[in-house]
Order: structure tokens, then sequence, then C-alpha cells
């Protein structure tokens, strides 16, 4: 039987951020506002996240980060000052609505670190966070330096299979170079682990790791939420704002999902890529980037580019250096090792043990979904499963005969059919977990909001 060790103590060292909503504000989006927030910020693990109300506790001195969620200007004014003046040092990141912002802006300059303004953008906020508190309070390095020296390495690469450690291998050699990765594998291999721990063995783990998942921007969006615009620049462009690639200024932009890019979006990747110069949409000023740019995809771009339908020159502009991640179903003697590492992460510090038969089956099955389809079944028992020993029948999966389907069939599109069935039980079971409710799902996915709906639709299911 397998015995699981309890979670490290690192978590406790996790930095703390304290979202800050008002106490029975008349504005209709306040708690909304601190709720999708936090439902972002947990998202990554690395975080601690408390949603507390005003009056606000005395907690200051052990937050790391405070977002307030500002309320009509006056209040905020005295709220902000009053937060001030109990630690001048304090990371401060108020977040208030667009309508506001011409009465607060110069306020807001004078006193706080940096501020976000509605509608939130999940990539910008957690740019803007990582950046906070990669800086930290000053001289003192405090808990944001060993969250980058625990998340800034291989550890959470779990692995010892021959070709996942190839892999593995490469990584640190890819690190020291400043040219464009591809990292490549089915959906759930680990390819933005991979991209983190690329950004944290290299040069630039101080700077931004900023995480974009391409198939969440609209075409018509996708010029001005990379590069940015200026005031006026198009209807509703209120205000300036940074694009993702100066918000990773210095740092690594991840691009995801990067096959879902429009021809018109890939030509002006492209030309980027080319000497890393951009103009903001709006302005003539031609700007130069410090930007490290890893992409992903979890389809052969290969065959993309002799279908014509992604760009061949962006295709080897991108894969100049490249990491193809091997399914779980190659390497199921890892298994014993990620249900160990998996169980400490979402258990909470329970031991438990998995019977014989019980571990038999998670070695055998083939994980169409690879370790994103593990993960979600270990959550599941440390959630519902309250026995010492877990055995068989508490396993939401079982090793399943070869569908009549499949017989006959390459292996190439029997394992496409897997995870077309996978992907659709897994997305109709979280849709029925979340009552219907499709930005939870989504959240609980830990995929945008516009990409989960995109595969709803690709399997035709309905929100009820």
């Amino acid at each position: 039987m397998a015995v699981l060790a309890p979670r490290s103590t690192v978590s406790a060292q996790r930095p703390r951020i304290l979202i800050v909503q008002p106490q029975a504000d008349p504005t209709p989006d306040a708690e909304p506002l601190g709720s999708e927030m936090r439902a972002i910020l947990q998202q990554e693990r690395a975080y601690r996240v408390d949603l507390v109300a005003e009056p606000l506790p005395d907690v200051t001195a052990s937050a790391d980060l405070v977002i307030p969620i500002l309320r009509a200007p006056k209040q905020s004014r005295a709220f902000l000052t009053a937060l001030r003046a109990k630690d001048p040092d304090l990371p401060l990141l108020p977040v208030l609505r667009a309508a506001d912002l011409d009465e607060q802006g110069g306020f807001l300059l004078s006193c706080v670190t940096d501020f976000l303004v509605t509608p939130l953008r999940e990539a910008e906020v957690r740019a803007r966070v990582s950046r906070l508190l990669s800086a930290g309070r000053g001289p003192e390095r405090g808990p944001a330096d060993e969250r980058t020296a625990d998340r800034g390495g291989l550890e959470h690469l779990v692995g010892e299979a021959p070709a996942f450690v190839t892999v593995k291998r490469l990584l640190p050699l890819m690190a020291r170079s400043n040219d464009p990765v591809l990292i490549t594998g089915e959906t759930g291999t680990g390819k933005e682990l991979c991209a983190r721990a690329l950004h944290y063995l290299s040069p630039r783990a101080g700077k931004p790791f900023l995480p974009v998942n391409c198939g969440a921007i609209p075409i018509e969006l996708f010029e001005s939420e990379l590069f940015g615009h200026v005031r006026g620049a198009f209807t509703g462009a209120w205000a300036a704002q940074q694009g993702f690639i100066a918000e990773a200024e210095g740092g690594t932009l991840f691009l995801d999902e990067v096959e879902t890019l429009s021809p018109a979006c890939q030509v002006k990747l492209l030309r980027f890529l080319e000497d890393h110069t951009y103009h903001t949409l709006g302005s003539a000023r031609l700007r130069r980037a410090d930007v490290w740019i890893l992409a992903a995809s979890n389809v052969p771009l290969a065959r993309m580019v002799r279908e014509g339908t992604f760009r061949a020159d962006l295709f080897y502009r991108l894969g100049v250096l490249t990491a193809d991640l091997p399914p779980l179903r190659e390497r199921r003697e890892d298994i014993p090792r990620l249900v160990t590492h998996l169980w400490s992460r979402c258990s909470g510090g329970e031991t438990r043990r998995f019977s014989v038969t019980a571990l038999d089956a998670l070695c055998s099955y083939d994980w169409p979904g690879n370790v994103r389809e593990l993960e979600n079944v270990i959550r599941q028992l440390a959630a519902l499963t309250q026995k010492e020993t877990i055995e068989l029948e508490d396993l939401t999966i079982r090793p399943l005969p070869m569908p009549d389907s499949f017989r006959g069939t390459s292996l190439k599109r029997a394992k496409a059919l897997a995870i077309e069935q996978f992907e659709k039980a897994y997305l109709s079971d979280l849709i029925q977990a979340h009552h219907g409710n499709i930005t939870r799902a989504a959240r609980a996915a830990q995929k945008e909001r516009r990409a989960f709906g995109r595969l709803i639709k690709k399997y035709q299911l309905t929100a009820r």
C-alpha cells in the first residue's frame, strides 16, 4: 500500500493577500468584484487569499498585499489614507470602477502602489499581483521571496519516467536562452507548469511571469490586449491601458493555446517577434520590449502549417526551441509519485493510504485528460472520502475495455476519440456540479470563460 505524506510546511509561507470590500456598500457590484478577485487569485496556489469586509480587522501586519474594493470617492480617500498611515510600506492594489477613474485617479497615484480598473482582466490581475509581491516591502526579504524560491525550479514537475526526464534535463539549458520556446503536448500534460519552470530557472525569475490564454482574446481586441492602447484609440477607450507585453516587461509572456490565433493576430505577433518592437494602439511612437516569449499548443502546429491554418514563418519563429511533454499513459511509472504529490496539495495535510487494487487501477487507466484528470480524481477523493484506506470502489474512474468505435481505427484516431469522450464527460459533470453556472465551472476547470464556452459549444452541451 502507498502511504501519502502530509503537505509540506512550505504552504504556510505563502504570501497572504487581503481583499477588503466595503460593508453595506450601496454599490451593487462591490461584493461580486471582491468575489471575482478572490476567484482569480485562488487559481494561484502559491497565494493565501482572504476576503474581508470593512471595518478592516487588525491583520494588515501579516498581509503581503491588500486589495481594497473602492466605493464612493470621499469614503475611499479616507479609507486609503488611514490604511497608508497604519503601514506606509504595505503594498496596496485598489480596484475601482471605470466611471470613478477621472475623479480618483490623481489621488490614487499619490498614495497607492498600483490600481486596477473594472472590468477585471484575469491576466492583468495576475501580472500586477505577481509584480507587487515580487517587489515585496523593501530591503528585508519576506514571504514573496520565499514564494519565488519555492516556485523557482523543477520541483513541481513530478516524474522520473525516461521520456519526462529528457524534457526536464533540457529546461535549465533552454532557460539560459532568450529564444522563444514552443511547449507541446496533449491537454492536461502540464504545459503551463513547464513554462513556469522555464521562467523561474531563467535570469528573469525576479520579473513578472504572465500567462495569457490566446483562445480567450476576441480577434478584434487582440492588438489592444497585447500591445495596449492610448486614451481615445477606439470607442470605449476611456483611459490609456498597458498591454500584456508592457505588463511582462523584463519577464516572460506565456501564450497558451497559440493555435487559436486568427491569421490577422498571427501577423501582429510575428511582427513583434521579429525585432521586439511595437506600437501601442493609437500611438505613432515605436516601443521596444524586453520580454521572453513562451508559447504552448495542444495540437500539432506542423499539421496546421500544412493545412494552411497556421503561418509557417510564425511556427518557425515560435519553435526555435521546443519541449514536447509526454502524455501520462506513456509514463505510468510516475503515477504513484504524482498521486502522493497531488494528495499533499489537495488534502490539507491529511495522511491516507491507497490499497493495492486502487493504486493498480490508477496506474492501468489511460488518463485521456492526463495529469489534470488525475488531479481532479484526487481532489474528489480528498473532499468526499473519509476512510483511512482508499479502495477501488472509491475511485471515480475504472479501466474500461476498448470501445467498439475504437476497433479497426488508427492509434491517432483512437486517441482523439478518447480525449473527446473525456472532455465531454468532464464538462458535463462540471456544469452539473455547479448547477449550470458557466462562470464558476470555468473557474473550477481553470479555463478562461470564453475558451470554456467554446468547448461547451463544441460538444453541444447545455447549462442545466
